[in-house]
């Protein structure tokens, strides 16, 4: 049977913090629909180039190398754990309106996700720990920050967030969660008492993989010091939580 969600209340709604919410419904609404889709790639001209072109056209406070990365990013992304280009966008601007400065990221994976928070954090000079499981992804996500120019923003902590979060000192006002979908409970349940009144709770693919996470879903729509909305940047949806104070 189709997991059914209930409808968003407009009190609920309206109540999120203002930048937020604001940044939610403008970006998934028309994100996806930033001009017409890349060209094919000319004669002797490899396609991730002329996307990576594509990609800073529509985005001119990329640098081009920095484009580039990111769509190489993606292109090695076998595995698909990777953002959206919408989403990483989305996270960058959530990031940037809201004032962050201790972010925690939950799933770093490669580092694409990573990369377009650590711009957000350029604008309000906070920073980013992000934690990834798998130790040859760790590497990677190590190496792209340091081709980005971001490792004075960002600090990757490899291993089982199960067992760093405990380690990690102070709280967060800024949590991004994107690991194995059946554990977001868990997650959440481990990171909330860590999050700042004020902060957010921002989790991945809550739409397109709802039917794993229901009881995480639940927990976030029924939390009594919780404001939730979902946005659509992308297929994959985002939950975004702000802890009331």
């Amino acid at each position: 049977m189709t997991e059914q969600r209930a409808p968003m209340s407009a009190d609920l709604t309206t109540r999120l913090r203002a930048p937020a919410i604001a940044l939610a419904c403008a970006l998934s609404a028309g994100l996806t629909g930033q001009g017409p889709p890349p060209a094919a790639a000319p004669a002797g001209v490899p396609a991730a180039r002329t996307t990576a072109a594509a990609a800073a056209a529509t985005d001119p406070s990329l640098p081009p190398g920095l484009a580039a990365l990111l769509e190489e990013i993606r292109d090695k992304d076998a595995g698909q754990l990777a953002v959206s280009r919408e989403d990483g966008r989305f996270l960058r601007a959530l990031v940037a309106s809201t004032g962050a400065r201790r972010v925690l990221e939950i799933g770093g994976a490669s580092g694409y996700s990573a990369i377009w928070m650590a711009l957000g954090l350029r604008e309000t000079g906070g920073r980013l720990v992000t934690i990834e499981y798998d130790p040859g992804r760790a590497r990677q996500l190590v190496a792209n920050l340091g081709r980005a120019g971001l490792t004075s923003i960002v600090q990757v902590v490899a291993g089982d967030a199960f067992a760093q979060v405990p380690r990690l000192p102070g709280s967060f006002d800024f949590v991004f969660l994107d690991a194995w979908k059946r554990d977001y409970r868990r997650f959440f349940d481990l990171v909330y008492p860590r999050l700042d009144p004020g902060g957010l709770f921002v989790a991945h693919n809550v739409v397109n993989k709802r039917s794993e996470m229901g009881d995480f879903l639940d927990a976030i729509e029924r939390h009594p010091s919780l404001f939730t909305a979902i946005a659509s940047p992308s297929g994959e949806g985002m939950s975004i939580s702000y802890k009331r104070k």
